[in-house]
């Protein structure tokens, strides 16, 4: 099982995506039925749900690129209360609307692309390579066909 919590930082987030809860956990849920992760413990993940300007900042402060971004994972992997705490996913609500219209997917299968994309790079999947690349790209389109049949 996978403890998720949420902190929103803008007030957008309710009204574009007003069950953004019921779409992050679905696919994280199916996240961990495609990807075998090994853990004795219980498994937390926390979601920061922002706004482009402060992903923006957080991109400039931790990647150093001074841009907005889609999604931003910071890998944790620490015990915390007997849970296994994989990390932060922070996701920009305005960027996530922008590119789903630009690339014609709905918002919230663009929100379970996303999510998946985070959590995987908390699970230590990247994509710097092009082996790694379509590895990762993979994994994530067989997981958003399984949510989106």
């Amino acid at each position: 099982m996978v403890d998720i919590s949420y902190k929103i930082e803008s007030l957008e987030w309710n009204k574009k995506f007003p069950s953004y809860k019921k779409c992050i956990s679905n696919s994280v849920s199916q996240i961990f039925k495609k990807v075998k992760f090994s853990s004795n413990n219980e498994m937390s993940i926390s979601f920061l749900l922002t706004s482009n300007s402060e992903i923006k900042l957080l991109n400039q402060r931790y990647r150093n690129k001074n841009k907005t971004t889609n999604v931003l994972s910071f890998p944790m992997h620490e015990q915390i209360e007997n849970k296994n705490y994989l990390g932060d996913v922070v996701i920009a609500c305005e960027k996530i609307i922008d590119e789903s219209s630009e690339q014609n997917i709905k918002k919230y299968e663009y929100l379970s692309k996303m999510t998946i994309h985070g959590v995987l790079h908390l699970l230590g999947y990247k994509h710097d390579t092009d082996s790694q690349f379509n590895k990762m790209n993979s994994i994530e389109k067989k997981i958003l066909k399984e949510i989106y049949k």
